[in-house]
């Protein structure tokens, strides 16, 4: 058998409790003119620390629950040797109008996107860490009947090597240089 220690696993999970919620409640989107690298993690893998560059900001979009999701899917190629994840966030934003028409066009044209995704029990996800996030997909509607959404969608991709990291602590606190706004 090949020495592949490093694949093994050291323990278990436990079934644990039904007390989890689905969703995603806020997202905030990198911009400004500035970029985050240098990642710190504590000794679960968790992100403890990131450094930014001036002119770095998370903007904050907020959500209506029970719109938004993440998927993070695994694709292996067993005959090449090849892992990656593929994060797909879907995100819903209410009432068609200028200003989110214009974030939809700029996201659309922006292929290094840092995402944060909030879900609804408090669990911050980092999406595009290495490779970044792009928007690869969405659209626009205004609705038939009067009930109908109206309003965008906006899809977000990336391929990590790695599933998407947790952020432990407050963004705030986190993102050392760069500014969060809500």
């Amino acid at each position: 058998m090949p020495n592949t220690a490093s694949c093994y696993i050291s323990s278990g999970l436990s079934l644990g409790c039904s007390d989890s919620i689905g969703g995603i409640k806020k997202i905030y989107i990198g911009g400004g003119t500035g970029y985050t690298t240098g990642y710190t993690y504590n000794s679960t893998g968790a992100v403890t620390g990131a450094t930014s560059t001036s002119g770095t900001t998370y903007y904050g979009f907020e959500l209506k629950r029970g719109t938004s999701g993440l998927v993070q899917t695994t694709t292996k190629s067993f005959e090449n040797g090849t892992v990656y994840y593929e994060q797909v966030l879907t995100i819903q934003l209410y009432k068609y109008d200028q200003d989110k028409r214009n974030q939809m066009k700029i996201l659309g044209q922006n292929d290094n996107l840092q995402i944060i995704a909030i879900d609804q029990n408090d669990v911050q996800y980092l999406l595009g860490q290495v490779n970044y996030s792009y928007m690869s997909g969405g659209n626009a509607s205004s609705g038939t009947a009067l009930g109908d959404k109206n309003g965008y969608e906006f899809v977000f991709s990336a391929q990590e090597a790695e599933p998407a990291r947790v952020i432990s602590g407050a963004l705030a606190t986190v993102y050392s240089g760069a500014t969060i706004s809500n």
